[in-house]
């Protein structure tokens, strides 16, 4: 049984190497080639790497300050409500961010903070500003959800001892709750900074010029607008080091927490002044999360919506939109599913080490950028075939790539489970191949599996980074479309692409989730 699991998983491996190291490779070997020294590598001899790399790491840590702070006091103030009416309503809606694409939240804030916004900010809008509102509208509401069930790993006598040594507000917070997030923060406040770090579609469309570029859309300028291939692996080099330099510093820290949002602990003795300033956080969060959405809506609703809809190039980016987001997921998740199949194997047989290591080689992508990925390749098949004519192919296999960790995540400890429960059953009744999918496997697996696939199809359609740097007019996506209809300052437009687009993830997730992942009410 190992055996059969260990080829498709090589098969994986080595195709994973061929995407990741290949491209690598590639730079470093560029790198060295006479010709490419136009760029010096000592990135702090050069003025304008200087900048974009200071910048970088200065939006990334101002966006992570202004997220994570506030989701403390959210998270903490949704914890201590939980008889709060419409409380899963509003925890859902902080869900939703984690959904929308990148070019569809930078519209939204546009739709709030543009010049005929809500609250206009006019051209300071663009630049370091429209930046940080975009980053903390995607970060802050992942910030509350991984740090909110902290509060339910505090044992209820801490709380109870507290109460009976008369302590207040403060010194609950400093001797119960700090000691707890003080493990937590650290590793979620690192994931947000690569997050920031790797950004590219907010900064190339809200970064408003060169004095506000980071190294994701440096290099995409180096290739499609400067035609420089040397700066832009100079500059795939470095931020390479800069991830590896991140994910170092993060895999020192604690696991990161489970994604819940039920809390069961009931809080008392909670002091009315106490609870009117929780309920002011989280109507203020609400209004941050909710503003931007509503506001792109409505601008959509008033917006040339015939004109839009009745363009042939919009239902053609919708069809290339469809097809790289559920052609990636499904590439995704089989690749996802061998590893796994392979790794739950290497464990039940307390290989734990291997198994181990089999899952980090599906995370890669958190090491290595897409960007850097589609620049690796950009530059080593540039010179022997023309790359726009591969665009499908390369862009699906990045973002399956893209979409790999997520898949681990949500897949892997329930296959581990589902293993190490069954496989000597299934062992003993000689089930295997198909009828054991049939049998055991979809019935039990089917909710995670479908809520993998769901979210790898959602960041697939609204990714814009790797469709910017090899797609064209004919094989323009719905993101593409949108950062294009920006350029040429058809922003109502844009707002229509962007609430269809916004539609259409939704609602694929919404179908792949229930139709693969059954009602959520099925007891399998």
């Amino acid at each position: 049984m190992t055996m059969s699991r260990a080829m498709p998983a090589s098969l994986v491996l080595a195709i994973l190497a061929l995407l990741v190291l290949s491209p690598m490779a590639g730079l470093l070997h560029l790198s060295a080639l006479p010709g490419y020294e136009a760029v010096d590598p000592r990135f702090w001899e050069n003025a304008y790497l200087r900048r974009v790399v200071f910048f970088s790491l200065w939006q990334a840590l101002l966006s992570t300050l202004l997220s994570v702070l506030p989701a403390i006091l959210v998270a903490r103030a949704f914890a201590m409500q939980p008889q709060l009416p419409l409380r899963r309503l509003l925890l859902g809606l902080f869900a939703l961010p984690l959904v929308v694409p990148a070019v569809v939240v930078v519209m939204a804030v546009v739709s709030v903070y543009g010049s005929n916004g809500w609250l206009p900010l006019g051209r300071s809008l663009y630049g370091i500003n429209g930046i940080l509102l975009a980053h903390v509208f995607f970060n802050l509401p992942l910030a509350v959800r991984l740090l909110l069930p902290q509060w339910q790993a505090i044992p209820q006598h801490h709380w109870q001892l507290g109460e009976q040594l008369g302590m207040n507000t403060w010194q609950r917070f400093r001797f119960i709750e700090w000691p707890m997030l003080r493990e937590s923060v650290p590793g979620v406040s690192l994931l947000i900074f690569m997050l920031c770090l790797t950004s590219f579609a907010v900064v190339l469309t809200l970064g408003g010029g060169p004095r506000s570029t980071t190294v994701e859309v440096a290099i995409y300028q180096s290739l499609r607008f400067d035609f420089d291939p040397a700066q832009a692996v100079v500059l795939a080099l470095l931020q390479l080091g800069l991830c590896m330099l991140v994910a170092m510093l993060t895999l020192k820290l604690q696991r990161m927490p489970a994604v819940e949002i039920a809390l069961s602990i009931a809080y008392r003795h909670r002091a009315l002044r106490l609870r009117w300033f929780d309920l002011g956080i989280i109507l203020l969060a609400t209004l941050y999360v909710g503003m931007p959405l509503t506001s792109l809506l409505i601008d959509a609703l008033r917006g040339p919506l015939g004109q839009t809809l009745g363009d042939l190039r919009l239902w053609q980016a919708l069809a290339n939109t469809l097809f790289i987001g559920l052609s990636a997921a499904l590439l995704s998740v089989t690749a996802g599913w061998f590893l796994l199949q392979y790794s739950a194997s290497l464990a039940e047989q307390g290989h734990s080490r291997r198994a181990r290591l089999v899952d980090l080689a599906g995370s890669i992508v958190y090491v290595v950028p897409p960007l850097v990925i589609g620049t690796g390749m950009f530059v080593l098949l540039a010179p022997h075939v023309d790359v726009f004519d591969w665009v499908y192919p390369i862009v699906i296999a990045i973002n399956a790539l893209m979409g790999l960790p997520f898949v681990i995540r949500c897949l892997g400890p329930a296959m581990r489970q589902n293993h190490a429960r069954y496989h000597r059953l299934c062992q003993a009744l000689a089930l295997r191949g198909w009828h054991r999918f049939r049998h055991l496997e979809w019935p039990l697996l089917r909710r995670p599996l479908g809520l993998a696939i769901a979210l790898v199809a959602v960041l697939a359609m609204g990714d814009l980074g790797v469709i910017a740097l090899f797609g064209s007019t004919q094989s323009a996506t719905l993101a593409l479309m949108i950062y294009q209809q920006l350029g040429a300052y058809l922003v109502a437009q844009a707002s229509v692409t962007a609430v269809l687009l916004l539609l259409l993830c939704l609602g694929v997730f919404a179908l792949l989730e229930r139709c693969i992942g059954g009602s959520r009410d099925a007891k399998n």
